[in-house]
């Protein structure tokens, strides 16, 4: 039987309240012109978004709800007595409200703010419905949240109609429908989010908006959205741009860096037991896990470790306070051979093989014993510039010490055999020009601002042609860093670009 912090996580539970619908309708029906004749909520709850539609908007002629919950189709029932409304016990998954269109249509609502893989019952027929690669597919890309669907399976069956969509959502899962317009060649002929407060309306600590779309009937392609907040609906506080793939703020004075990286940007090891496998040194040998264990282990499968809250200077190359156990050189690497090579590590895992065989995670399964993933050749270059996936302003670090320096998955790096290009590198990445470009392509209150596929964006052939020689001396200088950097490791550096730009084009 389900509790009721179960049914309320089920079922996205927290109904909006009257007054808050109230100023969406007013909002929608001021700001934007809306005027529909028929208003459908495709997750209706008790009923608030409907019955402040009905007050507000002089045109209707029709309502419609759609509730999963049976208790709560009854309550919007007895709360508006209307003759236009008509409310269906179902489930939005399995139930065709696109039936309903017809004249001017606004679809408005509240979809459950929940992932699909938090969920066990109120779930949508499993698909890959983003078209992901396989990897991506097993691993948390997969991942969506279930009002991102929502959104998504209204914009398809609206094309073409006389469609407005209103619905409350996190900002990056507005964001996300962007990419989603975009990528399918969606037509519509505005799109704007008004953020809120959600913890101030829902008590939920998160970054939320009103995510409104209006669908085109003549092929129009806007690809701009203006964002505002809810309070002051007349002040834009930016635009973002959605075309090409690609996520931007439209800002003045933003050096064009847009490209792709030469280089590939690595993401850090990947394990899933971090109790077992991050150690720190307590003596010669000793190692404490975080269970408080403190064990005799050899070094040769031990690496210093920088996790994403540790990037706090440009240079880490000792005082490492962590340490990490990787038993694996590539992905799907045998792991027999820890064994010989280092049998108390060998028996420190197998005593607590349980552990690392109850990981949850897909990629685990039929992999070799203790596996890892986020390993390569890569992972053990000498000199690494890396930079945290959760900063909202990044700060790049030249990661190196005498054995290859390990990062967490939730960080990113660029590897490199020389330290003279690393730490070039690393005053690039870190420069006005830089950093300029990198905040205006991310959004700093997403989960992590800055991913792969963003930190991938820095093409850095664009870089050395736009960033001299004397803005690195000065990154240098700003940075509190002594005076190393020469003309000869710059130039050295830029040529190292071009070469792997030339690669690049002929691969």
């Amino acid at each position: 039987m389900m509790v009721r912090n179960d049914i309320k996580k089920e079922f996205g539970d927290y109904q909006t309240p009257g007054y808050f619908a109230v100023k969406v309708c007013n909002l929608l029906k001021d700001k934007l012109k809306i005027s529909p004749a028929v208003v459908i909520d495709p997750t209706c709850g008790v009923g608030n978004f409907l019955k402040a539609a009905l007050n507000v908007f002089d045109n209707v002629k029709e309502a419609v709800g759609v509730e999963i919950n049976k208790e709560y189709c009854g309550k919007c029932r007895e709360r508006i007595r209307d003759p236009r409304l008509g409310v269906t016990h179902g489930n939005f998954f399995s139930y065709e409200v696109t039936k309903h269109l017809k004249d001017e249509t606004l679809f408005i609502g509240n979809p459950p703010w929940a992932m699909n893989a938090n969920l066990k019952f109120n779930l949508p027929q499993k698909v890959n419905f983003k078209g992901l690669s396989g990897t991506d597919a097993l691993t948390g890309a997969s991942n969506f949240d279930i009002c991102e669907y929502v959104i998504l399976k209204l914009i398809e069956g609206s094309i073409g109609k006389n469609v407005s969509i209103a619905m409350l959502c996190k900002t990056s899962v507005a964001r996300n429908v962007l990419l989603e317009l975009d990528r399918n060649d969606v037509p519509v002929d505005l799109v704007r989010m008004y953020t809120f407060d959600s913890l101030k309306v829902f008590r939920i600590n998160a970054s939320a908006c009103l995510l409104y779309i209006k669908m085109s009937t003549d092929d129009s392609k806007c690809r701009n959205c203006e964002v505002y907040d809810i309070n002051y609906p007349d002040h834009v506080c930016e635009t973002i741009s959605f075309k090409n793939g690609r996520l931007c703020s439209v800002k003045e004075d933003v050096p064009d860096l847009e490209g792709k990286c030469c280089f590939e940007w690595r993401q850090g090891v990947k394990h899933d037991c971090a109790r077992l496998m991050e150690l720190e040194k307590t003596g010669e040998s000793f190692y404490r896990n975080k269970n408080k264990e403190t064990v005799e282990l050899e070094d040769a499968l031990i690496y210093p470790l920088i996790k994403s809250s540790s990037f706090k200077t440009p240079v880490i190359h000792d005082r490492f306070k962590k340490y990490v156990l990787v038993t694996q050189k590539k992905p799907r690497e045998e792991t027999e051979y820890i064994k010989e090579l280092a049998p108390q590590t060998w028996k420190y895992l197998n005593d607590r093989k349980t552990v690392f065989d109850s990981r949850k995670s897909s990629i685990y399964t039929g992999a070799p014993a203790f596996s890892m993933f986020g390993v390569g050749e890569y992972s053990f270059a000498k000199y690494k510039v890396g930079v945290s996936g959760f900063y909202k302003k990044p700060l790049f670090s030249l990661l190196y010490s005498e054995k290859p320096v390990m990062v967490d998955d939730t960080s990113y790096f660029l590897p490199f055999d020389n330290y003279a290009d690393a730490y070039t590198c690393m005053l690039m990445l870190n420069s006005e020009k830089v950093q300029k470009f990198l905040l205006s392509i991310s959004f700093p209150d997403a989960k992590r601002p800055f991913t792969k596929k963003v930190l991938q964006r820095i093409d850095l052939k664009k870089c050395a042609e736009n960033i001299s020689f004397e803005e690195l001396v000065k990154t240098e200088k700003r940075l509190n860093l002594p005076c190393s950097i020469t003309a000869g490791m710059y130039d050295a550096f830029s040529g190292h670009i071009w070469e792997q730009n030339k690669t690049m084009l002929f691969s």
